[in-house]
């Protein structure tokens, strides 16, 4: 009887991998299947709307999870795309929980499926877990472990929020080690993200130019949203993000990425694509109003310049700049959009880069006393949420750097800098002794991209936002792979 029920489960089994795994349901049990499954979705929305929206939910999470585990590669690139549009996700469904929680989880789901694939799992090797920026990555997660010892912390819940998170971004970096493991799939990882990009800013310069959809009316209306929003006679444009602010720093660090890889590309089929890219990027974040995204801009130009001095087209590349920047900023016709721009070389008269100032000054003496901080999510918006009544509640820091700064003191804001450092030199080497001038180009361009994100934090909250975190570690990667596909022996003539 027992062996009967064995071999009847392995026959259902065997059948179940048949039409799932190798056939991918491309069978007649898959089409009635798929088929019953739509006509159960279309006669339970009839009944309620919700039931067959949960049932739409679970029918994707199961192919996403599917997908994740069977195709990491695939998978990869579905974490980077879905990243971008939870917060619209979001103000369409209106689910209890926010649809980002769900990238820790898809994160680890995603690590589980290079962990079942050998030859993705083989090609973590040593260099992965000795290289500067790796072994930077250590120093800094163990001063997150320290953190939770922070005496002026009132609760640990903050922490292994922050913590959590932490990991999910070192395990991305490690997903991503294991997946761009040849020189085509790095040259597309870099495509890609100039791709998404473009694609998002188009739905920005869509909401300029035809207005915001219903939904996303209903949310900017909800707190003071419009008001915040509508500055300068400028309705700022968050594309598909949270905050205009965000947009414009993501648009703004893939523009000037697009812009040094335009300047130094012969292949005039890439350079028209590319063209357009930085248009529309440049487009995007225009609309979106971001002063520092402004500021990012010049930043990449003058440290490009700065590192490429010697060559010619460096020059040319400088003198029309120079004319492009005085034009808006002298041209008789300015519209909101420019007037914009303008203002973010104003200095002083900006009243909200003033008060942000007055801010940071207040709390320089707690920040004196308390060397390793106040203890992590203390300020900003999850200060009242996980440490109701701390000194630091209030404080706004409007900086990656000043939040930093406030929550983990000045020994965790030496390490963070201690690491972009580490970074950017590695950056710096690679571009210098690099032959081949394809990696050539994509080192330096590169290089700027990571740049203007360090000078955005000056001022914003960066970094940690979706996709650009995902586009910084794995730009990291990339940074560290590079040299591997050089075509001729490295030269040692600079050293830094």
């Amino acid at each position: 009887m027992s062996q009967h029920l064995t071999s009847k489960g392995s026959a259902i089994g065997n059948a179940l991998r048949y039409h799932f795994l190798e056939k991918k349901l491309n069978t007649t049990f898959g089409y009635i299947l798929l088929t019953l499954i739509a006509v159960a979705i279309a006669y339970a929305t009839t009944i309620d709307f919700k039931i067959g929206l949960g049932m739409v939910i679970l029918f994707v999470t199961i192919l996403v999870i599917i997908i994740l585990l069977k195709y990491p590669y695939i998978g990869f690139y579905f974490m980077i795309c879905f990243s971008s549009i939870t917060i619209t996700l979001d103000r369409l469904i209106h689910l209890p929980v926010p649809i980002n929680a769900s990238l820790e989880p898809l994160t680890l789901l995603l690590l589980l499926g290079v962990l079942r694939n050998y030859d993705l799992r083989r090609n973590v090797d040593r260099k992965f877990w000795t290289n500067p920026i790796t072994i930077s990555l250590y120093f800094l997660m163990a001063y997150y472990v320290i953190e939770i010892f922070n005496p002026s912390m009132f609760s640990w819940l903050g922490w292994s929020s922050f913590f959590r998170k932490q990991l999910s971004y070192l395990i991305f970096y490690y997903i991503a080690y294991s997946l761009l493991n040849t020189k085509k799939k790095i040259f597309t990882f870099i495509y890609f993200m100039i791709a998404l990009s473009t694609v998002l800013a188009l739905y920005a310069c869509k909401q300029q130019f035809l207005g915001y959809a219903d939904f996303e009316l209903r949310s900017i209306g909800v707190g003071g949203g419009y008001i915040l929003l509508f500055q300068g006679g400028l309705l700022r444009k968050f594309s598909v993000f949270s905050d205009p602010a965000t947009s414009g720093l993501y648009f703004a660090s893939v523009a000037m990425l697009s812009i040094i890889l335009w300047v130094r590309d012969l292949n005039k089929v890439r350079r028209w694509w590319l063209g357009a890219a930085i248009i529309i990027n440049i487009l995007g974040y225009s609309f979106s109003g971001t002063r520092t995204a402004t500021l990012m801009i010049v930043a990449g130009i003058a440290f490009y310049v700065i590192a490429t001095a010697y060559e010619k087209r460096t020059m040319a590349f400088l003198v029309v700049s120079i004319l492009v920047f005085t034009t808006i900023m002298t041209m008789p016709y300015q519209n909101v959009v420019t007037n914009r721009i303008r203002s973010a070389f104003e200095g002083n008269k900006d009243a909200s880069a003033a008060l942000r100032d007055y801010d940071r000054r207040q709390i320089q003496p707690y920040v004196h006393e308390h060397p390793i901080g106040g203890g992590i999510f203390t300020v900003g918006a999850e200060g009242p949420k996980y440490n109701p009544g701390h000194h630091l509640e209030s404080f706004q820091p409007d900086s990656g750097y000043a939040k930093t700064m406030a929550e983990m003191g000045p020994i965790g804001l030496a390490l963070l800098l201690i690491f972009y450092l580490v970074v950017m030199r590695q950056g710096i080497r690679n571009f210098y002794k690099a032959t081949d001038p394809e990696i050539q180009n994509f080192q330096i361009a590169l290089l700027i991209m990571l740049f203007t994100l360090l000078v955005a934090q000056i001022s914003q909250l960066a970094i940690t936002q979706y996709p650009i975190i995902f586009y910084f570690y794995g730009t990291l990667i990339v940074l560290i792979k590079l040299p591997d596909y050089d075509k001729e022996p490295k030269s040692e003539k600079f050293q830094i």
